[in-house]
């Protein structure tokens, strides 16, 4: 008998089995960190949910934490062969029923000491920077999709917020529709404090120098949004703690 076409399969047949042992291995840890977060949610009496939209694997939570009821969704998109892109993380917590001011207002979350720069060429005059500012409507449109979905985002258009006025808010970049009413509105009473306050507590997600959320303030609905991956519910926990605090200040 022949035993060279064997010899010929062998590595094949071995690098088969090396992956088919990867592939499950990395579906076992994913299904038992799902089972792990399900769990959790239990114990602290959420409700939690999973599934997939398009090229992403989806899980919602929904709960009360302190009497503010909230929802979070955390999107991780599926890693395809055919891309050498990393895996795109996207966790995203809303609530209802808060004080927002009458016209939309978004706070970037930017490391602190880069909020002047921003201001600067958002605030520049003349062709080029007309130019500028057009497209980086266009791509702050874009952003607030990625960040806050596309039926929220359709819902402001980024090409008429601007900056707010005197407001130096460490860590963050103020802009809204009317720059008037956002300064009135962040000069309110514990608005301000309620960002600061978050800055620096390390259980906050807002204390979080590289990720700091995005928030969007849309009539009565807050929003936050932070490109990181959920491992735990640890990682849940932070979004939720900055969104608590900045709720119950802002009712």
């Amino acid at each position: 008998m022949d035993l060279r076409p064997l010899l010929y399969l062998a590595p094949i047949l071995f690098l088969a089995w090396v992956l088919w042992r990867a592939t499950r291995g990395v579906r076992m840890h994913r299904e038992q960190q799902q089972g792990a977060l399900a769990a959790d949610a239990v114990a602290r009496g959420w409700t939690f949910e999973q599934g997939t939209d398009g090229l992403f694997d989806l899980m919602r939570w929904s709960g009360t934490t302190e009497g503010v009821r909230w929802t979070a969704e955390y999107r991780r998109g599926r890693r395809r062969k055919s891309s050498g892109t990393s895996r795109a993380h996207r966790l995203r917590w809303w609530t209802e029923g808060v004080a927002g001011s009458v016209s939309p207002m978004l706070f970037m979350g930017v490391p602190r000491g880069q909020e002047a720069p921003a201001v600067q060429l958002a605030q520049g005059e003349g062709l080029l920077a007309t130019m500028a500012q057009k497209a980086a409507g266009f791509a702050l449109d874009q952003a607030l999709d990625v960040h806050f979905g596309e039926a929220l985002g359709r819902q402001v258009d980024a090409r008429e917020l601007r900056m707010v006025e005197g407001a130096v808010l460490p860590g963050f970049i103020a802009m809204a529709a009317d720059s008037g009413q956002g300064r009135a509105w962040l000069d309110r009473f514990g608005h301000r404090a309620a960002f600061e306050a978050q800055l620096t507590d390390p259980a906050s997600a807002f204390s979080d120098e590289q990720h700091r959320p995005w928030v969007l303030l849309l009539g009565p609905q807050l929003s936050l949004s932070q490109p990181v991956p959920v491992r735990s519910t640890g990682d849940l926990e932070r979004l939720v703690r900055a969104g608590v605090a900045l709720a119950q200040a802002l009712r």
